[in-house]
């Protein structure tokens, strides 16, 4: 391995110029962004949030605060339901555009990502996280509801 020289002029530590070691073959893996790899799992997930999410646009756009006072009254809501009224208050909630691709798109977009992510910490438990990911890509007054239709999407899903 061949090593590059620092420039001679050094603090004055009375040490000898240090070298810096090249990146074996050149290929540094953090030079590029890695997409990330999803199981077959997570890609059939994914393209069912996809599908909600297209036919959420369909929907009237609804009073986020009553329609999750709506769903959380009833018993045995529907998972479309769910799915229709949190990409619905998604949209109209979020601090940018959401980006969501066609379904059966192999690449997945950064809220995409950040959507499956938050639905495995709400599975695991973790509300802390989930609050943390929800506050991430929504305004404040629209983190309660996306929280609470979030957890029963991940429960329903």
């Amino acid at each position: 391995m061949s090593a590059l020289p620092l420039p001679e002029t050094l603090p004055s530590s009375g040490r000898a110029p240090a070298r810096i070691l090249a990146f074996p073959g050149g290929n540094c893996p953090t030079v590029r962004p890695a997409a990330p790899q999803l199981t077959d799992a997570e890609r059939d997930e994914l393209n069912r949030l996809r599908w909600f999410a297209l036919r959420s646009r369909l929907a009237p756009k609804p009073d986020l605060e009553r329609a999750c006072f709506l769903l959380a009254g009833e018993e045995n809501v529907s998972l479309e339901r769910f799915a229709i009224a949190f990409f619905r208050g998604l949209s109209g909630q979020s601090l940018r555009e959401m980006v969501f691709y066609r379904p059966g798109a192999k690449q997945a977009s950064d809220d995409e990502i950040w959507l499956l992510r938050l639905l495995a910490v709400l599975r695991a438990g973790e509300n802390a996280a989930a609050g943390a990911l929800v506050a991430w890509r929504v305004r404040p007054e629209g983190r309660r509801w996306l929280r609470f239709l979030a957890a029963s999407l991940a429960r329903t899903l």
